[in-house]
């Protein structure tokens, strides 16, 4: 095919646009999408903490006033109020947004966190403007981009930061590494297996680092908001997280193995932990396989991301975006077979946005199976480079 890359920008505007149109259409239309989004409980943590209550911030009352004052009687939230799950310091963060209506809060928030994941996007790319351009827009324009830009999530720029982590590998780049790296903390639950391999690169002063940054952000909020959050969030979100009748926990719609178990009808069999032990095992070897190979560290990254929305407890249709981060660093990582890989990853954006006319538990198995299907050809990927960097190594 001539000019490969002109087919592939022609598909992402067509894409960028189709998303545009969707997201525009969801949140201006009469589905009063920004009021039964995530952002809002951002924003009600941070009217909490304007008020001065923030010592209350993980109580059901306090939540549910503030969301009450935010967006009145919300027929979806009949159960009571949608809630605040994230860490305090996110809701520090939110307190001057509150100050705002909140539709202009909402794209504010949304808007900055979709350039961060682009800026992202365009550092992890490969090649020229044009290239970079086309690899940023097939991101944006993927199906849980958009889910996620749709409802507001922190999702997106948590990403982006991971993200920007990953590309500042060189040694002077690493506090700056450290400091993306605790800044994700504002969504820690999308972190571990990345830290884990900062852990075993032995890359001490950016994780140092990412560690001043966390107490940093702990320190603030426990100024701005309360130190009483501090020692009620851990408690909170477990107690969310493990209630499957929780408002706002859907586990039959998780892409995880969590999801998947519980749609195979059997929620509480080992299935789930056979499954994430399996995942775990696939990630360790396609972290050892390459060890010694240049390439290394980006199939490394992309094994992490890839398997993170499959292993973590809680993983909506938004925590692939992070996986779709790491299919950009796979392809970026692999000059040889770039093509192929490109094509690979363009054509899961597309069988991709076949989700939004599926039923929740269906476009649950697409996403399931799209992120094990990549995840194995990661692997195979990191056995392959393992093999090839054999023979020089067992002659040096």
């Amino acid at each position: 095919m001539r000019r490969p890359i002109l087919w592939a920008g022609a598909y992402a505007l067509l894409a960028t646009v189709a998303a545009a149109a969707l997201a525009i259409g969801i949140l201006g239309g009469e589905f009063r999408a920004v009021e039964r989004s995530d952002y809002v409980t951002y924003q009600t943590a941070g009217l909490i903490v304007l008020h001065g209550d923030g010592a209350c911030l993980y109580t059901v009352e306090c939540q549910a006033a503030a969301q009450h004052d935010l967006i009145g009687d919300e027929p979806s939230f009949e159960r009571g109020a949608l809630p605040f799950n994230s860490p305090p310091w996110l809701a520090a963060l939110a307190a001057p947004l509150a100050l705002l209506p909140l539709h202009l809060a909402f794209g504010i928030f949304t808007v900055m966190s979709l350039v961060l994941l682009s800026v992202a996007a365009w550092r992890l790319a490969w090649g020229g403007t044009a290239t970079r351009a086309v690899a940023t827009l097939l991101l944006l324009s993927a199906w849980p981009t958009v889910m996620g830009a749709i409802r507001g999530q922190s999702s997106l720029a948590v990403v982006g930061l991971l993200g920007l982590s990953a590309a500042a590998t060189s040694l002077t780049l690493e506090r700056r590494a450290g400091l993306l790296l605790g800044l994700s903390a504002f969504k820690p639950t999308l972190a571990p297996l990345w830290l884990v391999r900062m852990v075993l690169d032995r890359r001490w002063v950016t994780l140092l680092t990412g560690g001043v940054t966390v107490a940093a952000l702990i320190v603030v909020s426990a100024l701005v908001v309360s130190p009483q959050p501090l020692l009620d969030y851990p408690s909170f979100l477990l107690g969310t997280a493990g209630d499957p009748n929780a408002l706002g926990i859907h586990v039959e719609q998780m892409i995880n193995w969590r999801g998947a178990a519980l749609r195979l009808g059997i929620s509480g069999s080992p299935l789930a932990v056979v499954g994430v032990a399996l995942t775990l095992l696939l990630v360790a070897a396609a972290w050892w396989w390459p060890r010694g190979s240049a390439r290394a560290a980006p199939l490394a990254a992309a094994a992490a991301f890839v398997a993170t929305p499959l292993a973590i407890p809680h993983a909506n249709q938004h925590e692939a975006i992070l996986a779709a981060l790491g299919v950009l660093i796979v392809v970026a990582a692999l000059p040889e077979l770039r093509g192929r890989l490109a094509i690979a990853a363009i054509g899961s954006q597309a069988v991709l946005w076949i989700g939004p006319a599926l039923d929740s538990r269906a476009s649950g198995w697409l996403l399931f199976g799209m992120l094990l299907a990549w995840l194995c050809l990661i692997g195979a990927l990191s056995w392959r480079e393992g093999r090839r960097v054999l023979p020089s190594g067992s002659g040096a």
